[in-house]
């Protein structure tokens, strides 16, 4: 049977993403590649609040379910073999989780699951190597919505994982009340990004050779490559370009230098969100959280010393498209 569309839906605590593609694997390099039909995020706030009571708000939930409303419309649309939804952070922590879980099945049909951080960091790290040959070593990020994946991996397995507190709704709910922030409550968010990484850092220092200044490709076999994902490092990026739409080819496997992020950080930490909007004309939903998801991505180029990143544009769903995809495999479906 032919390789048939998969669909992946990747609820997040920020945004809510889907992608109907065909998986390919290349035996020879050992890489995925995939060939996308149709790509979607929305921007939901699914986890505002649940830094406060614990509670997933009823106008984020009563959100989420139109936009899975959506989501299923346009799936009836394609001949799509198989469906995954996963739901991360913001459903790992609601106490209300069960509730929105129903309401979706009811609403949608979808059989969402709620994954562990270590699964979900494993399902990223997959998805962040397509169409790049994975270097012998890594240090691999997602700056999410609810949390922050941190994976080091070796020939694209990952070997250490970490899920972070750290992310930039439920920091941008609790350190950017002010508009533009106060000093000293950046100070007081820069202070416990470091100390959550802090925490977990000893581990990872052990095995990284960082870079310092280098082209994406090739990688150099004795140095550790910083690649990251998510909302964060992509508008990063597209920033730097000064681009008015965000275009996958112009940011996916680009740099960024930490240089760069310093320099962005200063700048958009010290100005209102309208005056963000000048410089993120393509994502006005991102003007808060970006601050805080730069933030974070500059302390942990600091604490393990990398002078710069690598950006990819593929992440979870991609990697839950990879699982579907060798379940399928296994049952002759491709």
């Amino acid at each position: 049977m032919k390789n048939k569309p998969l669909a992946a839906i990747d609820i997040g605590t920020n945004t809510f993403r889907l992608l109907i593609a065909k998986v390919r694997f290349n035996p020879r390099k050992d890489i995925y590649s995939i060939n996308e039909i149709f790509s979607d995020r929305i921007i939901t706030r699914l986890g505002s609040g649940i830094s406060r009571n614990g509670f997933l708000k009823n106008e984020a939930i009563t959100k989420s379910l139109k936009v899975l409303g959506k989501f299923r419309d346009v799936l009836s649309q394609y001949d799509v073999h198989n469906i995954s939804a996963v739901a991360t952070s913001a459903l790992r922590e609601a106490k209300n989780s069960d509730e929105f879980l129903k309401k979706a099945k009811a609403a949608t049909g979808f059989n969402i699951k709620i994954i562990s951080g270590e699964e979900e960091a494993r399902k990223t790290a997959s998805g962040m190597l397509i169409d790049i040959s994975a270097p012998d070593t890594a240090l691999m990020v997602d700056i999410g919505g609810g949390s922050t994946e941190l994976i080091f991996s070796r020939h694209g397995k990952p070997s250490i994982v970490h899920s972070l507190d750290l992310g930039v709704v439920y920091l941008a709910g609790k350190y950017m009340k002010h508009d533009p922030p106060l000093k000293e409550d950046l100070i007081k968010m820069d202070r416990y990004i470091s100390k959550e990484i802090g925490k977990i850092a000893k581990p990872y220092l052990k095995l990284i050779t960082p870079y310092g200044r280098t082209a994406v490709r090739p990688y150099s076999k004795s140095k550790t490559v910083f690649i990251g994902t998510a909302g964060t490092v992509t508008t990063l990026a597209a920033l730097t370009k000064k681009l008015k739409i965000f275009e996958h080819k112009k940011i996916h496997n680009t740099i960024l230098t930490r240089r760069k992020v310093k320099n962005i950080f200063n700048t958009i930490s010290a100005i209102s969100s309208h005056e963000r909007g000048k410089f993120i004309p393509f994502e006005p939903s991102r003007l808060d959280i970006i601050v805080p998801g730069t933030l974070i991505l500059l302390k942990l180029m600091e604490i393990f010393n990398f002078k710069e990143i690598a950006v990819s544009n593929y992440g979870l769903r991609e990697g839950v498209l990879i699982e579907l995809y060798k379940k399928s495999e296994k049952k002759g479906f491709n």
